[in-house]
Protein backbone atom coordinates (compact mmCIF):
# COMPACT_ATOMS: atom_id res chain seq x y z
CA UNK A 1 0.00 0.00 0.00
CA UNK A 2 1.54 3.31 -1.19
CA UNK A 3 5.00 1.74 -1.27
CA UNK A 4 7.43 1.64 -4.14
CA UNK A 5 10.99 0.74 -5.00
CA UNK A 6 13.70 3.30 -4.12
CA UNK A 7 14.05 6.32 -6.36
CA UNK A 8 17.07 8.52 -6.92
CA UNK A 9 17.66 10.64 -3.84
CA UNK A 10 18.93 13.54 -5.95
CA UNK A 11 15.60 13.79 -7.75
CA UNK A 12 13.74 13.83 -4.45
CA UNK A 13 15.96 16.60 -3.08
CA UNK A 14 15.65 18.78 -6.21
CA UNK A 15 11.88 18.38 -6.39
CA UNK A 16 11.53 19.10 -2.68
CA UNK A 17 13.68 22.22 -2.91
CA UNK A 18 11.67 23.61 -5.84
CA UNK A 19 8.39 22.93 -4.07
CA UNK A 20 9.70 24.62 -0.93
CA UNK A 21 10.49 27.82 -2.83
CA UNK A 22 7.04 27.83 -4.39
CA UNK A 23 4.95 27.51 -1.27
CA UNK A 24 6.86 28.67 1.79
CA UNK A 25 5.91 32.06 3.24
CA UNK A 26 6.25 33.84 6.58
CA UNK A 27 2.53 33.44 7.17
CA UNK A 28 2.68 29.72 6.42
CA UNK A 29 5.48 29.18 8.91
CA UNK A 30 3.37 30.29 11.88
CA UNK A 31 2.55 27.61 14.45
CA UNK A 32 -1.17 28.36 14.29
CA UNK A 33 -1.59 28.26 10.52
CA UNK A 34 -5.27 29.07 9.98
CA UNK A 35 -6.66 30.45 6.73
CA UNK A 36 -9.98 32.13 5.98
CA UNK A 37 -10.53 30.67 2.49
CA UNK A 38 -10.50 27.22 0.93
CA UNK A 39 -7.85 28.33 -1.54
CA UNK A 40 -5.71 29.47 1.35
CA UNK A 41 -5.30 25.84 2.42
CA UNK A 42 -2.85 25.47 -0.48
CA UNK A 43 -1.59 29.04 -0.76
CA UNK A 44 -0.64 29.21 2.93
CA UNK A 45 0.55 25.62 3.23
CA UNK A 46 3.98 24.67 4.60
CA UNK A 47 6.70 22.37 3.33
CA UNK A 48 9.28 20.80 5.61
CA UNK A 49 12.46 19.02 4.52
CA UNK A 50 14.40 16.62 6.71
CA UNK A 51 17.63 14.79 5.87
CA UNK A 52 19.04 12.23 8.29
CA UNK A 53 22.29 10.50 7.32
CA UNK A 54 23.45 7.81 9.76
CA UNK A 55 26.33 5.42 10.25
CA UNK A 56 25.59 2.29 12.31
CA UNK A 57 27.99 -0.45 13.40
CA UNK A 58 26.95 -3.69 15.14
CA UNK A 59 29.21 -6.33 16.69
CA UNK A 60 27.34 -9.39 17.93
CA UNK A 61 29.50 -12.36 18.90
CA UNK A 62 26.96 -14.91 17.68
CA UNK A 63 27.50 -13.72 14.07
CA UNK A 64 30.64 -14.34 11.99
CA UNK A 65 30.66 -10.76 10.64
CA UNK A 66 30.21 -7.27 11.99
CA UNK A 67 27.47 -5.18 10.38
CA UNK A 68 27.96 -1.66 9.07
CA UNK A 69 25.39 0.56 7.39
CA UNK A 70 25.45 4.04 5.96
CA UNK A 71 21.92 5.25 5.28
CA UNK A 72 20.28 8.52 4.30
CA UNK A 73 16.62 9.21 4.98
CA UNK A 74 15.10 12.10 3.02
CA UNK A 75 11.66 13.31 4.09
CA UNK A 76 9.32 15.85 2.50
CA UNK A 77 6.23 16.94 4.46
CA UNK A 78 3.47 19.13 3.02
CA UNK A 79 0.88 20.51 5.46
CA UNK A 80 -2.04 22.60 4.33
CA UNK A 81 -3.29 25.57 6.27
CA UNK A 82 -6.34 24.80 8.42
CA UNK A 83 -9.67 26.03 7.01
CA UNK A 84 -12.82 25.76 9.11
CA UNK A 85 -11.11 23.04 11.14
CA UNK A 86 -9.94 20.97 8.15
CA UNK A 87 -6.28 20.25 7.40
CA UNK A 88 -4.46 17.86 5.03
CA UNK A 89 -0.97 16.41 5.50
CA UNK A 90 1.12 14.44 2.99
CA UNK A 91 4.58 13.07 3.73
CA UNK A 92 6.95 11.07 1.55
CA UNK A 93 10.09 9.22 2.64
CA UNK A 94 13.08 7.82 0.79
CA UNK A 95 15.94 5.80 2.29
CA UNK A 96 19.10 5.35 0.21
CA UNK A 97 22.29 3.48 1.06
CA UNK A 98 25.45 5.59 1.06
CA UNK A 99 27.81 2.71 1.85
CA UNK A 100 28.17 -0.97 0.99
CA UNK A 101 25.34 -3.23 2.15
CA UNK A 102 27.17 -5.24 4.83
CA UNK A 103 24.17 -5.89 7.07
CA UNK A 104 20.90 -7.78 7.26
CA UNK A 105 18.17 -5.26 6.52
CA UNK A 106 15.50 -7.97 7.21
CA UNK A 107 14.69 -8.46 3.51
CA UNK A 108 18.03 -8.82 1.68
CA UNK A 109 18.80 -12.37 2.87
CA UNK A 110 22.20 -11.46 4.39
CA UNK A 111 21.63 -13.53 7.51
CA UNK A 112 25.37 -13.95 8.21
CA UNK A 113 25.33 -10.31 9.36
CA UNK A 114 23.55 -8.83 12.39
CA UNK A 115 20.27 -7.01 11.73
CA UNK A 116 20.17 -3.30 11.00
CA UNK A 117 16.49 -2.84 10.22
CA UNK A 118 16.78 -0.01 7.70
CA UNK A 119 15.66 -1.22 4.25
CA UNK A 120 16.01 1.10 1.26
CA UNK A 121 12.63 2.21 -0.03
CA UNK A 122 10.36 5.03 -1.12
CA UNK A 123 6.87 5.36 0.33
CA UNK A 124 4.04 7.59 1.38
CA UNK A 125 4.84 7.76 5.10
CA UNK A 126 1.78 9.78 6.11
CA UNK A 127 -1.39 10.83 4.27
CA UNK A 128 -4.07 12.16 6.57
CA UNK A 129 -6.94 14.58 6.90
CA UNK A 130 -7.87 16.11 10.24
CA UNK A 131 -10.68 18.18 11.67
CA UNK A 132 -10.18 20.30 14.78
CA UNK A 133 -13.32 20.98 16.78
CA UNK A 134 -13.60 23.16 19.86
CA UNK A 135 -13.18 20.22 22.24
CA UNK A 136 -11.50 17.58 20.09
CA UNK A 137 -9.53 16.45 17.11
CA UNK A 138 -10.45 13.88 14.42
CA UNK A 139 -7.74 12.31 12.22
CA UNK A 140 -8.24 9.79 9.39
CA UNK A 141 -5.68 8.15 7.12
CA UNK A 142 -2.07 7.08 7.40
CA UNK A 143 -0.78 8.78 10.51
CA UNK A 144 1.76 8.83 13.31
CA UNK A 145 0.60 7.59 16.71
CA UNK A 146 2.86 8.23 19.69
CA UNK A 147 0.72 7.45 22.70
CA UNK A 148 1.91 8.55 26.15
CA UNK A 149 5.59 7.47 26.41
CA UNK A 150 5.15 5.05 23.46
CA UNK A 151 5.29 1.93 25.65
CA UNK A 152 2.28 0.42 23.88
CA UNK A 153 1.86 2.51 20.69
CA UNK A 154 4.63 4.42 18.98
CA UNK A 155 6.23 5.43 15.70
CA UNK A 156 9.62 3.76 16.28
CA UNK A 157 11.09 7.05 15.10
CA UNK A 158 14.67 5.91 15.73
CA UNK A 159 14.64 3.65 12.69
CA UNK A 160 14.90 5.23 9.25
CA UNK A 161 11.60 3.60 8.23
CA UNK A 162 9.03 4.95 10.66
CA UNK A 163 6.11 2.86 11.88
CA UNK A 164 2.83 4.50 10.88
CA UNK A 165 -0.81 3.52 11.20
CA UNK A 166 -3.75 3.43 8.78
CA UNK A 167 -6.33 4.53 11.30
CA UNK A 168 -9.15 6.73 12.49
CA UNK A 169 -8.49 8.65 15.70
CA UNK A 170 -10.56 10.85 18.01
CA UNK A 171 -9.11 12.94 20.84
CA UNK A 172 -11.76 14.60 23.00
CA UNK A 173 -11.69 16.82 26.09
CA UNK A 174 -14.93 16.57 28.03
CA UNK A 175 -13.81 19.28 30.45
CA UNK A 176 -10.61 20.62 32.04
CA UNK A 177 -10.07 17.37 33.94
CA UNK A 178 -11.45 14.52 31.82
CA UNK A 179 -10.26 13.58 28.32
CA UNK A 180 -10.28 10.49 26.09
CA UNK A 181 -8.31 9.21 23.13
CA UNK A 182 -9.74 6.48 20.89
CA UNK A 183 -8.34 5.05 17.67
CA UNK A 184 -9.25 2.25 15.32
CA UNK A 185 -6.37 0.80 13.25
CA UNK A 186 -6.89 -1.42 10.23
CA UNK A 187 -3.25 -1.71 9.17
CA UNK A 188 0.18 -1.14 10.77
CA UNK A 189 3.03 -0.14 8.44
CA UNK A 190 6.03 -1.53 10.29
CA UNK A 191 9.73 -0.69 10.12
CA UNK A 192 10.81 -3.87 8.31
CA UNK A 193 10.53 -2.54 4.79
CA UNK A 194 7.80 -2.37 2.16
CA UNK A 195 8.79 -5.73 0.66
CA UNK A 196 9.62 -7.63 3.84
CA UNK A 197 7.57 -10.51 5.16
CA UNK A 198 6.80 -8.49 8.33
CA UNK A 199 6.15 -5.18 6.56
CA UNK A 200 2.50 -4.93 7.67
CA UNK A 201 0.17 -6.21 10.35
CA UNK A 202 -3.52 -6.07 9.55
CA UNK A 203 -5.98 -5.22 12.31
CA UNK A 204 -8.42 -4.52 13.56
CA UNK A 205 -6.96 -2.73 16.57
CA UNK A 206 -9.18 -0.84 19.01
CA UNK A 207 -7.51 1.37 21.61
CA UNK A 208 -9.00 3.63 24.26
CA UNK A 209 -7.30 5.72 26.95
CA UNK A 210 -9.08 7.93 29.45
CA UNK A 211 -7.18 10.57 31.47
CA UNK A 212 -8.50 12.22 34.62
CA UNK A 213 -6.64 15.02 36.41
CA UNK A 214 -7.11 14.30 40.10
CA UNK A 215 -5.49 17.64 40.96
CA UNK A 216 -2.71 19.78 39.42
CA UNK A 217 0.22 17.53 38.57
CA UNK A 218 -1.66 14.28 39.33
CA UNK A 219 -3.18 12.32 36.43
CA UNK A 220 -4.87 8.94 36.59
CA UNK A 221 -5.20 7.09 33.27
CA UNK A 222 -7.04 3.93 32.33
CA UNK A 223 -6.50 2.11 29.05
CA UNK A 224 -7.76 -0.80 26.98
CA UNK A 225 -5.95 -2.09 23.89
CA UNK A 226 -7.50 -4.79 21.73
CA UNK A 227 -5.08 -6.16 19.11
CA UNK A 228 -7.10 -8.59 17.02
CA UNK A 229 -4.43 -9.30 14.41
CA UNK A 230 -5.30 -11.64 11.53
CA UNK A 231 -1.88 -12.38 10.01
CA UNK A 232 0.20 -12.64 13.22
CA UNK A 233 -2.26 -14.43 15.47
CA UNK A 234 0.16 -15.10 18.35
CA UNK A 235 0.34 -11.33 18.92
CA UNK A 236 -3.44 -10.98 19.16
CA UNK A 237 -4.19 -9.81 22.69
CA UNK A 238 -6.34 -7.61 24.89
CA UNK A 239 -4.66 -5.43 27.52
CA UNK A 240 -6.35 -3.59 30.38
CA UNK A 241 -4.40 -1.30 32.70
CA UNK A 242 -3.89 2.01 34.47
CA UNK A 243 -1.20 4.63 35.05
CA UNK A 244 -0.81 7.14 37.87
CA UNK A 245 1.55 10.00 36.96
CA UNK A 246 2.69 12.76 39.32
CA UNK A 247 4.58 15.85 38.15
CA UNK A 248 6.05 18.00 40.95
CA UNK A 249 8.29 21.07 40.95
CA UNK A 250 11.58 19.16 41.33
CA UNK A 251 10.74 15.59 40.31
CA UNK A 252 8.15 13.36 38.66
CA UNK A 253 7.15 9.71 38.99
CA UNK A 254 4.65 7.22 37.70
CA UNK A 255 3.22 3.81 38.49
CA UNK A 256 1.73 1.61 35.77
CA UNK A 257 0.19 -1.85 35.75
CA UNK A 258 -1.70 -3.96 33.22
CA UNK A 259 -2.98 -7.44 32.56
CA UNK A 260 -2.93 -9.08 29.11
CA UNK A 261 -4.82 -12.07 27.70
CA UNK A 262 -5.01 -13.83 24.36
CA UNK A 263 -7.86 -12.84 22.08
CA UNK A 264 -9.34 -13.52 18.66
CA UNK A 265 -7.67 -16.36 16.76
CA UNK A 266 -4.57 -16.51 18.95
CA UNK A 267 -3.67 -20.22 19.32
CA UNK A 268 -2.07 -19.54 22.71
CA UNK A 269 -3.98 -19.58 25.97
CA UNK A 270 -2.20 -17.22 28.34
CA UNK A 271 -2.46 -14.39 30.84
CA UNK A 272 0.44 -12.11 31.71
CA UNK A 273 1.01 -9.00 33.81
CA UNK A 274 2.96 -5.76 33.43
CA UNK A 275 4.35 -3.53 36.22
CA UNK A 276 6.36 -0.33 35.92
CA UNK A 277 7.56 2.22 38.47
CA UNK A 278 9.87 5.14 37.65
CA UNK A 279 11.04 8.34 39.34
CA UNK A 280 13.13 11.12 37.80
CA UNK A 281 14.33 14.57 38.79
CA UNK A 282 13.78 17.82 36.93
CA UNK A 283 16.85 19.54 35.41
CA UNK A 284 18.98 21.43 37.92
CA UNK A 285 20.23 24.89 37.03
CA UNK A 286 23.88 23.79 37.04
CA UNK A 287 24.66 21.60 34.01
CA UNK A 288 20.93 20.78 33.69
CA UNK A 289 21.55 17.55 35.61
CA UNK A 290 18.76 14.98 35.88
CA UNK A 291 18.60 11.49 37.38
CA UNK A 292 16.16 8.61 37.04
CA UNK A 293 15.60 5.14 38.44
CA UNK A 294 12.96 2.54 37.76
CA UNK A 295 11.94 -1.04 37.23
CA UNK A 296 9.75 -2.75 34.65
CA UNK A 297 8.40 -6.30 34.90
CA UNK A 298 6.74 -8.28 32.10
CA UNK A 299 5.65 -11.71 33.29
CA UNK A 300 5.81 -14.99 31.37
CA UNK A 301 4.60 -18.57 31.85
CA UNK A 302 7.36 -20.55 30.04
CA UNK A 303 5.25 -20.64 26.84
CA UNK A 304 4.46 -16.97 26.18
CA UNK A 305 4.84 -13.58 27.86
CA UNK A 306 3.45 -10.06 28.00
CA UNK A 307 4.14 -8.44 24.60
CA UNK A 308 3.93 -4.87 23.27
CA UNK A 309 4.44 -5.35 19.50
CA UNK A 310 3.36 -1.81 18.52
CA UNK A 311 5.55 0.05 21.02
CA UNK A 312 8.64 2.10 20.25
CA UNK A 313 10.64 -0.75 21.74
CA UNK A 314 14.04 0.89 21.19
CA UNK A 315 13.19 3.27 24.06
CA UNK A 316 12.83 0.42 26.54
CA UNK A 317 15.06 -2.35 27.92
CA UNK A 318 18.21 -1.07 26.26
CA UNK A 319 19.31 0.36 22.91
CA UNK A 320 20.81 -2.98 21.85
CA UNK A 321 17.24 -4.21 21.27
CA UNK A 322 17.81 -7.64 22.81
CA UNK A 323 14.25 -7.90 24.14
CA UNK A 324 12.04 -6.74 21.26
CA UNK A 325 10.06 -9.91 21.91
CA UNK A 326 9.66 -10.64 25.61
CA UNK A 327 11.27 -14.01 26.50
CA UNK A 328 8.83 -16.74 27.52
CA UNK A 329 10.18 -16.57 31.10
CA UNK A 330 9.35 -12.87 31.23
CA UNK A 331 11.74 -10.08 32.13
CA UNK A 332 12.55 -7.83 35.06
CA UNK A 333 14.48 -4.70 34.11
CA UNK A 334 16.10 -2.60 36.85
CA UNK A 335 17.54 0.62 35.47
CA UNK A 336 19.12 3.90 36.58
CA UNK A 337 20.66 6.80 34.73
CA UNK A 338 20.96 10.51 34.26
CA UNK A 339 21.73 13.40 31.93
CA UNK A 340 24.10 16.36 32.10
CA UNK A 341 24.82 19.23 29.71
CA UNK A 342 28.44 20.37 29.25
CA UNK A 343 29.42 23.02 26.66
CA UNK A 344 25.91 22.68 25.17
CA UNK A 345 26.46 18.93 24.65
CA UNK A 346 23.75 16.85 26.32
CA UNK A 347 25.11 13.55 27.61
CA UNK A 348 22.86 10.74 28.85
CA UNK A 349 23.76 7.40 30.43
CA UNK A 350 21.53 4.50 31.51
CA UNK A 351 22.51 1.20 33.12
CA UNK A 352 20.16 -1.82 32.91
CA UNK A 353 20.23 -5.08 34.86
CA UNK A 354 18.03 -7.81 33.39
CA UNK A 355 16.56 -10.89 35.12
CA UNK A 356 13.87 -13.35 34.12
CA UNK A 357 10.49 -13.15 35.84
CA UNK A 358 10.59 -16.90 36.55
CA UNK A 359 13.23 -19.65 36.79
CA UNK A 360 15.76 -17.21 38.36
CA UNK A 361 17.76 -16.46 35.20
CA UNK A 362 20.32 -13.66 35.06
CA UNK A 363 19.92 -12.38 31.50
CA UNK A 364 22.75 -9.85 31.61
CA UNK A 365 23.29 -6.11 31.79
CA UNK A 366 23.59 -3.18 29.39
CA UNK A 367 25.09 0.31 29.35
CA UNK A 368 23.63 2.96 27.02
CA UNK A 369 25.34 6.28 26.24
CA UNK A 370 24.07 9.18 24.10
CA UNK A 371 25.53 12.60 23.27
CA UNK A 372 23.58 15.23 21.31
CA UNK A 373 24.59 18.69 20.14
CA UNK A 374 22.58 21.34 18.30
CA UNK A 375 25.00 23.07 15.93
CA UNK A 376 22.26 25.41 14.71
CA UNK A 377 18.47 25.37 14.91
CA UNK A 378 18.53 23.40 11.64
CA UNK A 379 21.46 21.03 12.22
CA UNK A 380 21.82 18.46 15.01
CA UNK A 381 24.50 15.86 15.75
CA UNK A 382 24.13 12.62 17.70
CA UNK A 383 26.55 9.92 18.83
CA UNK A 384 25.23 6.81 20.56
CA UNK A 385 26.73 3.63 22.01
CA UNK A 386 25.22 0.54 23.62
CA UNK A 387 26.95 -2.53 25.03
CA UNK A 388 25.12 -5.65 26.23
CA UNK A 389 26.99 -8.12 28.44
CA UNK A 390 25.14 -11.44 28.14
CA UNK A 391 24.82 -14.05 30.87
CA UNK A 392 21.85 -16.45 30.52
CA UNK A 393 20.27 -14.82 27.45
CA UNK A 394 21.39 -13.98 23.90
CA UNK A 395 25.02 -12.95 23.22
CA UNK A 396 27.38 -10.03 23.83
CA UNK A 397 26.51 -7.11 21.55
CA UNK A 398 27.97 -3.66 20.90
CA UNK A 399 26.32 -0.99 18.74
CA UNK A 400 27.52 2.44 17.70
CA UNK A 401 25.69 5.19 15.80
CA UNK A 402 26.78 8.55 14.40
CA UNK A 403 23.99 10.66 12.99
CA UNK A 404 23.37 14.12 11.52
CA UNK A 405 19.93 15.67 11.10
CA UNK A 406 19.25 18.65 8.87
CA UNK A 407 15.85 20.32 8.97
CA UNK A 408 14.30 23.06 6.83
Amino acid sequence: MWRNKPVATGAVVIAASILSLLVLSDEALSDDNITQTAGGMIRDSTVDLNFRPRYEHVREVSFPNHATAGTLRSRLTWTSARFQGLQVLLEGDNVTYISSEKFNNTENGKTNFPVIADPDYSEMNRAQISYAAEDGLFIAGRQRINLDDQRFFGGVGWRQNEQTYDAFRVEWAFNDRLSADYFYIWNVNRIFGPDGSDSDITGPVNALTVDYKLKPGHTLSGFFYGLNFHDQETLASSTLGFKWAVDCASFKWHLRAAVQKDTGENPLDYQAEYYNAEISTKPLQAYKFTALAGTEWLTGDDEWAFQTPLATLHKFQGFDDKFLTTPVDGIRDFYAGGTVTVFDIKIAATLHKFYSDRNSLDYGNELDLVATYAVTKNLGLLAKYATYDADDYSSDTDKFWLQFELKF
